[in-house]
């Protein structure tokens, strides 16, 4: 359990990382112009699914009214990001609190996980 608590402190530090890199990445980008701001996008020519999140998520946070198109995608992030720190508190919370067998609570977080991962291929497929 002291492993699974680690790993999901570190998701919780990669969700934070989201936060801090949607408000840093403006100014990543004003001081290093030259690079890229989508590697996929450079690559193959083609928008990939995530495109824009960075900024529209950057507007949000900073308030920033000049934006008038938000990614329909941003909607789909959002639910997603928002459950995923519901999902890592409760299970920290969880690995503290009970003594749930060593293996449940790891095939609860993966099966989680493999539900929530194909509604959203299928909610950015869709869109």
């Amino acid at each position: 359990m002291r492993t699974y608590r680690i790993f999901n402190l570190t998701i919780i530090g990669l969700l934070l990382y989201v936060l801090v890199f949607s408000l840093v990445s403006p100014v990543v980008t004003r001081y290093f112009p030259n690079l890229p701001v989508c590697y996929h996008k450079e690559l193959t020519g083609n928008n990939c699914p995530f495109c824009g999140l960075t900024r529209d998520l950057n507007c949000i946070l900073t308030g920033n009214a000049e934006q008038d198109r938000i990614n329909s995608r941003l909607q789909v992030f959002l639910a997603v990001y928002a459950l995923e720190w519901v999902i890592r508190i409760t299970i920290l919370l969880a690995t503290r609190r009970f003594s749930l067998a060593g293996k449940t609570l790891p095939v609860i977080d993966i099966s989680i996980h493999c539900i929530l991962a194909i509604r959203i291929f299928q909610a950015i497929s869709s869109v």
